[in-house]
């Protein structure tokens, strides 16, 4: 018998194969939809998220045909909540995981309750840090058995061949979008006048913060051209809101497997990724331990090496796609499952 993952997802364009390319085994195929907007409907409405809901039921209705073949697997919360909506209705003994299943601010209010209730009978779900495993346990009423931790997985990005960097001498840099704290390094750098640093940011991480004439802001930079500015700099700066935010897992990896020396704030959303042997950690809010943590970066030559070569070795062994492949195995090797789920 030859098991079907259906894979969905609406945030990555139809070319995205997730494992496909990486996994070949004769006990599985992939079959992908996208929610990407296909249409002048799709790309007119913004709310509700139309290629969302079409990318689901295409989906859902792609199991039902042989739910005794298929495993769904979506991506993102959103996805997933309204493609698991969708198999409760129309295939309920379809198997479905639910993967990279990660908030950066937790819903409340109304989509708190809807997220509860789309979430049910799902029958694993995939985060990428144990301190997540707890909190979406208690904030969605998931059992944690059901809430499964692997570790982000990528190759090391592939660099562009530009580097838009507009500095002519050394700089450092900070990258991502999500759960930032850019106001803190924006202070940091106010006092550090003689140090350069390039931020790559999404337009909502940086409304209304005042930066420093040293620090150049790039926003939605592509991402080879990011990852070229990244690794000819001195280092990356990730700081993040608080000591719970569970975002910076692709930049964090990407960075080591680049082996860029990093700074991150200590948060229990990244500890299975960085500590004080791999980075430079600073506590959450406090400008005048990031100071302390970007002088050392710019200027500590062993204790810099020291953290590039333990980070590298570390990302090398933990976040090779291997893992997930090992996962999806796993799932073959228990299906079909028993039943009841719901």
């Amino acid at each position: 018998m030859t098991t079907v993952f259906v894979n969905n997802t609406d945030l990555l364009s139809s070319e995205w194969r997730f494992l496909e390319p990486v996994w070949s085994d004769p006990r599985a195929t992939w079959e992908f939809f996208h929610g990407t907007p296909k249409n002048w409907l799709e790309r007119s409405v913004s709310r509700p998220h139309l290629g969302r809901y079409r990318a689901a039921l295409q989906a859902v209705r792609s199991a039902r045909a042989r739910p005794a073949d298929s495993i769904l697997v979506s991506h993102l919360p959103a996805m997933t909540a309204a493609t698991n909506l969708a198999r409760r209705h129309l295939c309920p003994d379809v198997r479905h995981i639910a993967f990279a299943f990660n908030f950066t601010d937790l819903p409340t209010g109304y989509r708190l309750s809807y997220f509860r209730r789309a979430l049910q009978g799902i029958e694993q779900f995939v985060v990428f840090s144990e301190a997540e495993r707890a909190l979406y346990s208690q904030t969605f009423n998931i059992p944690k058995d059901r809430l499964r931790m692997l570790h982000w997985a990528m190759d090391a990005p592939v660099p562009g061949s530009e580097n838009p960097a507009p500095f002519d001498g050394p700089y450092l840099c900070a990258v991502g979008g999500e759960g930032r704290d850019y106001t803190v390094l924006a202070e940091a750098l106010r006092y550090l006048p003689e140090i350069k640093l390039a931020l790559v940011a999404r337009p909502h991480s940086i409304a209304g913060i005042d930066f420093p004439e040293n620090v150049y802001v790039f926003v939605n930079l592509p991402a080879p051209q990011t990852w070229r500015l990244a690794q000819e700099s001195g280092g990356m700066i990730i700081p993040l809101k608080t000591g719970q935010t569970n975002c910076g897992h692709v930049t964090i990896v990407g960075a080591q497997l680049l082996n860029i020396p990093l700074i991150v704030t200590r948060s229990a959303g990244v500890i299975d990724y960085v500590d004080d042997q791999t980075a430079f950690m600073t506590e959450p809010g406090n400008v005048a331990d990031m100071i302390k943590a970007i002088r050392t970066l710019s200027y500590g030559q062993e204790p810099v090496k020291l953290r590039q070569c333990n980070a590298l070795k570390t990302a090398r062994a933990r976040s090779s796609q291997t893992h997930w492949v090992r996962y999806f195995e796993s799932l073959l090797d228990t299906h079909p499952a028993p039943s009841g789920r719901d």
